[in-house]
């Protein structure tokens, strides 16, 4: 403990001083933490204080990591310095708000506090990233130095998945860098579509293609490396999107029907690869599991319905374990003793988990602020048509919708690299939107 405070000590006393300070001085140091901000989304590297790493739930101790040190000094090297414009508050910033505010409410129903207040502190978190993306995004209009990242990011991931599946041997389903392959496919439809949509829409060198097609290739083999039936489905469902809503708004070129036939061609042939495997996914799934999933959201439904601001952020496994009444129908024929555990399992839909632990209100405040930005990135897909910035747009609204959808049986939003880069990707939609009438210029 006392080497965590000693190491706590130094980052906030010298550390984030310091990263602020030259990069006021020196422009170039925001950008690469910046980049270090948006690159170890992908493998968090936390310290936690007062940890309790046994636990059920969606935090496991009060977090600190390097995607918050760099956010942390981005976002006051912008404060501090003059040059650059700066909002607290970026479009949209009310929604999440509202959100916040239920889950913290929902503290009063809490068995257990110190759970609750990881949850809280992992989105106050969230808010300082955000913001910091938005502004950075804001200051610096390179987007390609983004694009880059993005591409780098999945390769990197690439290679680790490749390792872990075919020279360790020790997986089946690969998570890459992620805790769970169902965490890795909502990441990779998430920058998958806006690689895709970056390469069948915006002006490119030849170069900058290959790097695109690198990228994109490394985030279809990952989906379909994870063998995850929902997720390969929303991959999929993304990837279509992105492909006729580029033919339909924004025209038909040869460049695109040939980096289209050559992303179907290469997805049937490694779909078509893997199809033994995705098949035997579908018939070898257990019954148990099924069954499980349906008892949990039931006891979901239970606590929501009984506990108006919800049992409290994070403690739905104290809810759905053998000495509860919410999931009796998962202990009917098990036996229970003294050494059972108290603790359940997780509901596997961040719906339903947002409903039980704080309340079907508080349901509506997630829902309304995924679909503000949701909406957001609609309106600049049709408002940017033939313009600068329309593929990004294009990629975040397919890729948000395919994260919404897989969110219906996942709560995988819920963890931090998945989280962090969903406010990633509401920052940028936010900023895009802010600048539209200038892009529509260009």
């Amino acid at each position: 403990m006392m080497l965590k405070i000693i190491i706590f000590t130094l980052i906030f006393g010298f550390v984030i001083p310091a990263g602020t300070y030259f990069a006021i001085k020196y422009p170039k140091v925001r950008l690469v933490a910046f980049i270090l901000m948006l690159a170890f989304t992908c493998n968090m590297q936390m310290i936690h204080l007062y940890p309790l790493p046994d636990w059920r739930g969606s935090a496991r101790g009060f977090a600190f990591s390097m995607v918050d040190i760099n956010a942390s000094i981005v976002f006051l090297s912008i404060w501090f310095d003059s040059r650059c414009s700066k909002r607290f508050f970026p479009p949209g910033y009310w929604t999440y708000l509202i959100y916040y505010l239920f889950i913290v409410i929902s503290g009063i129903n809490a068995l257990y506090l110190q759970p609750w207040g990881f949850e809280v502190l992992k989105m106050f978190w969230m808010y300082i990233f955000f913001v910091a993306s938005f502004n950075f995004l804001m200051n610096y209009k390179n987007l390609w130095t983004i694009i880059y990242t993005i591409c780098g990011i999945v390769f990197y991931m690439f290679l680790v998945g490749f390792y872990q599946k075919y020279i360790s041997g020790g997986y089946y389903q690969i998570p890459s860098t992620m805790p769970h392959q169902n965490s890795l496919t909502l990441y990779v439809e998430i920058f998958g579509s806006i690689i895709l949509g970056v390469m069948l829409n915006e002006k490119t060198k030849h170069w900058q293609s290959i790097v695109l097609i690198v990228g994109f290739f490394s985030c279809l083999l990952l989906s379909i490396f994870t063998y995850s039936r929902g997720g390969l489905f929303c991959f999929m469902l993304a990837t279509s999107m992105v492909g006729m809503g580029s033919i339909a708004l924004n025209g038909i070129t040869s460049q695109k029907v040939s980096f289209i036939a050559m992303g179907v061609v290469g997805g049937i042939i490694l779909l078509a690869i893997a199809m033994p495997r995705i098949i035997q996914r579908f018939e070898t799934a257990p019954e148990a599991s099924k069954n499980t999933r349906i008892f949990l959201a039931k006891a979901a439904v239970r606590m929501a319905h009984d506990y108006r601001v919800g049992v409290g952020a994070n403690n739905f496994s104290a809810h759905s374990g053998a000495t509860g009444i919410y999931a009796a129908e998962m202990y009917e024929n098990k036996k229970i003793t003294e050494d059972t555990s108290p603790f359940g399992g997780i509901v596997e839909t961040i719906y339903l988990l947002v409903a039980a632990e704080c309340g079907w209100v508080a349901l509506g405040a997630l829902l309304l602020w995924f679909a503000y930005y949701f909406i957001l990135a609609v309106r600049c897909v049709w408002s940017l048509r033939y313009h600068s910035c329309f593929g990004i747009s294009l990629g975040v609204f397919s890729g948000l919708l395919a994260n919404f959808s897989q969110s219906t049986i996942e709560w995988s939003l819920k963890q931090y690299g998945n989280f962090y880069q969903l406010m990633f990707v509401f920052a940028l939609i936010s900023a895009i939107w802010t600048c539209r009438k200038s892009l529509r210029k260009r």
